[in-house]
């Protein structure tokens, strides 16, 4: 049987010499032939199938940890030029420690990698500068930094489009107070 299925000389040798003999061993030897090989072709492709799907994974795993390391590796960097622009040492940079960083070019060779404009320090110095204390500490420019670099996403969308809403609804009830309270009619 193994010689009929690897097909070697399996016609002259073994099928013809049996038909012969016995011609209703052709409806046993045929189907065997099929499924066989049909199966030995799967079992085949599953290996082949089996390993790819291994590497992918592997490649997968492999471009996570690099990602990772590459943001370790950033965030490593970021804190190196906090301290370095931190002059005064109290973990806190104002605007002047902040734009006198922005002297180094590697710092500037940085933010470019981070794809991010070196020349708008100021705006960006009040972005991640979220309590609005007139300082940055060091994760506040570490998570604003690397919240800049992410992009915008959906869900940042729509929650600066409700606090927009929100705003501009505000603006609308003090304009009508205003108007009431100099007794001109508010303006739509």
């Amino acid at each position: 049987l193994f010689q009929i299925l690897t097909l070697e000389s399996w016609c002259m040798g073994i099928v013809r010499p049996v038909v012969y003999h016995a011609p209703w061993i052709l409806l046993v030897i045929l189907p065997y032939l099929i499924f066989m090989t049909i199966a030995v072709l799967n079992v085949i492709t599953g290996m082949f199938v089996d390993n790819i799907m291994t590497a992918s994974q592997n490649d997968v795993d492999h471009l996570v940890q690099e990602r990772e390391e590459g943001i370790r590796t950033q965030l490593r960097e970021l804190r190196e030029f906090f301290v370095e622009g931190d002059m005064d040492g109290d973990q806190e940079l104002t605007l002047e420690e902040f734009e006198g960083m922005f002297e180094s070019p590697k710092l500037r060779a940085f933010f470019v990698k981070l794809g991010l404009d070196c020349h708008e320090a100021i705006a960006l110095f009040h972005i991640v500068d979220s309590d609005n204390s007139g300082t940055v500490g060091i994760d506040e420019l570490v998570f604003g930094v690397m919240r800049i670099r992410s992009g915008i996403k959906p869900l940042d969308f729509l929650s600066l489009t409700y606090d927009l809403h929100a705003l501009g609804g505000q603006v609308t009830d003090l304009r009508a107070r205003i108007g009431n309270q100099l007794g001109t009619a508010p303006r739509p």
